[in-house]
């Protein structure tokens, strides 16, 4: 490859490597920056979710002991009236205006001094004694503790309950006793489904207009070991708030999720997409168009070395027959035969040369050709023994000069449908390619005979023959042995054209040992048939 072309190819090489370098690299920034915007958004949700739990938090502790002191209210009202039965009751609002209802299952009261309780109401088991024999013992080593009311999610008989509980006074700083009730679940629970359906946990300016309250989040909530208490909604999400009430309210976990259909729309623009199989595509795709670079410009400087070579084989094998015409041409335009004989010789020579160009000019024209458009061939029934025979004679010549001798073992019956030009042309070039690559005084043999396929033509010689490996690639343009691409010149299109002019006739090539020892070149012709055969078949 010359200087300036290798210096070219580097170039173009380096340029698509610092393509490929800077697509990837780019690449992997819009990945990274799609990944932080990503992260950016997804933590604005998260920081929403948040916002809702603590939202959720407050108004549910201000929920919880507004009820939780309406109903202590009442039970103390009715101690005061000497009825603490009446405190009992279903149908009971749940305070600050939740009208969803609970039930007031068991009231009580106790003493400090005495550890003594009464209970109206629904018996209660051991477990809610205890509770209360503790609480009673706490208040008494730390009075100044025992001052808010308390809630407690327990069960009772089996069964769950809420048991709720605040000191009670008799004129003193210090509380004398406590006062407290039992309720059923719902006590809690409609509480929060109150505050989920009546009260916005976002911000106004984060809810669409005309958009269902909370319809963007759903809420959890359950006690400190997991157990549920009340849930807006199935559908969770990963942008999650929580957030833990205080001892007072039995450490009650509230969890707020925005919605997974619903987190898009509180971000402007939306959650940014996922790019990955996107940038993944574009690079693949410039991978995929850097590699079809690199592989044209491999392939355009195998067509240029094939360019040289042909223009080089042609040169060559221009250069020698048109040396030995001007030559023999010059000696008897000049007088220089010395006699009749050698006059006659020089014009053979001549005719032989002219012979030879005018197969090189052939050989060129149809591959030239056959690189434009589709060649054609018209056949035409023919005996095939006369067309060999006038080629080998033909070539009797170009045989001398090399001191190669031609033989023939012709089946003269064989005819088939051919086009005469183009069998000429393909039995000139397996002669040639015989005499050019065989050994000098070696014997050519051409044959022809009938197989089950049609009409089967081969060249025998007594070269080097062709290995099983490269039996194939020598019929393509420009391939040629190893051993023979720098030992003998020549266009390297030979074998190809009588490749292309066997496959326009249907038929098929290919090489194989030859009893000499060399190689065997043979082209089989479909439709073939024999003249006794034809007789046979009038009679």
């Amino acid at each position: 490859m010359p200087a300036q072309r290798r210096s070219r190819s580097t170039v173009i090489v380096a340029i698509l490597i610092a393509t490929l370098v800077l697509t990837a690299s780019l690449a992997w920034e819009a990945q990274q920056a799609a990944r932080s915007h990503r992260a950016t958004a997804e933590n604005v949700l998260r920081d929403y979710s948040r916002v809702a739990a603590w939202e959720f938090a407050r108004v549910g502790k201000q929920r919880l002991l507004a009820a939780m002191n309406d109903d202590l209210g009442e039970v103390q009202a009715a101690v005061r009236g000497g009825r603490i039965e009446a405190a009992l009751g279903a149908d009971k609002p749940c305070g600050n205006g939740c009208a969803a209802p609970h039930t007031v299952l068991t009231a009580f009261t106790g003493s400090l001094s005495d550890s003594r309780f009464t209970f109206a109401g629904a018996p209660v088991d051991d477990a809610v004694r205890t509770l209360l024999a503790k609480v009673v013992d706490d208040a008494r080593r730390k009075p100044e503790a025992f001052t808010c009311p308390t809630l407690r999610l327990i069960r009772v008989n089996g069964v769950p309950s809420v048991i709720v509980w605040r000191p009670a006074y008799a004129g003193s700083r210090d509380p004398t006793g406590l006062v407290g009730f039992i309720a059923d679940p719902p006590f809690v629970a409609r509480i929060f489904e109150h505050i989920v359906a009546h009260t916005s946990l976002l911000p106004p300016s984060l809810v669409p207009a005309g958009a269902k309250i909370n319809s963007a989040l759903s809420v959890r909530v359950s006690t400190a070991s997991g157990e549920p208490v009340y849930a807006s909604a199935v559908d969770w999400s990963t942008y999650e708030g929580n957030q833990q009430l205080a001892p007072d309210y039995d450490r009650l976990n509230l969890a707020v999720a925005l919605r997974p259909e619903a987190a898009g729309g509180l971000v402007i623009g939306g959650l940014p997409r996922e790019r990955l199989p996107l940038v993944i595509g574009l690079l693949a795709l410039t991978v995929g168009l850097v590699v079809v670079a690199l592989v044209q410009l491999r392939r355009e400087a195998e067509l240029s070395r094939m360019r040289s070579d042909f223009v080089s084989g042609v040169s060559h094998e221009l250069r020698t027959p048109l040396a030995q015409i001007r030559m023999f041409s010059e000696t008897l335009l000049l007088g220089r035969v010395r006699s009749p004989a050698e006059g006659q010789r020089s014009l053979e020579i001549i005719a032989r040369e002219t012979q030879r160009l005018i197969q090189l000019v052939e050989n060129v024209l149809l591959f030239s050709r056959g690189e434009r458009s589709q060649p054609t061939v018209a056949r035409e029934a023919a005996q095939l023994a006369p067309i060999l025979r006038d080629v080998v004679e033909s070539f009797v010549p170009l045989a001398s000069a090399r001191r190669v001798r031609l033989a023939t073992a012709i089946d003269e019956t064989v005819s088939a449908n051919v086009d005469a030009a183009a069998l000429r042309q393909i039995l000139l070039n397996l002669l040639d390619n015989a005499v050019k690559y065989g050994p000098a005084g070696q014997q050519v043999t051409v044959g022809l005979c009938v197989s089950d396929d049609g009409a089967r033509i081969y060249v025998d010689d007594e070269g080097p023959g062709v290995a099983p490996a490269e039996a194939d690639r020598i019929w393509e343009p420009f391939n040629r042995l190893a051993r023979t691409a720098t030992a003998t010149g020549g266009t390297g299109i030979g074998l190809a054209i009588v490749h292309q002019l066997t496959a326009l006739h249907g038929g098929r090539a290919w090489v194989e040992p030859a009893p000499s020892g060399g190689a065997r070149f043979i082209i089989e012709i479909p439709g073939a048939w024999t003249s006794a055969a034809v007789s046979a078949a009038v009679a």
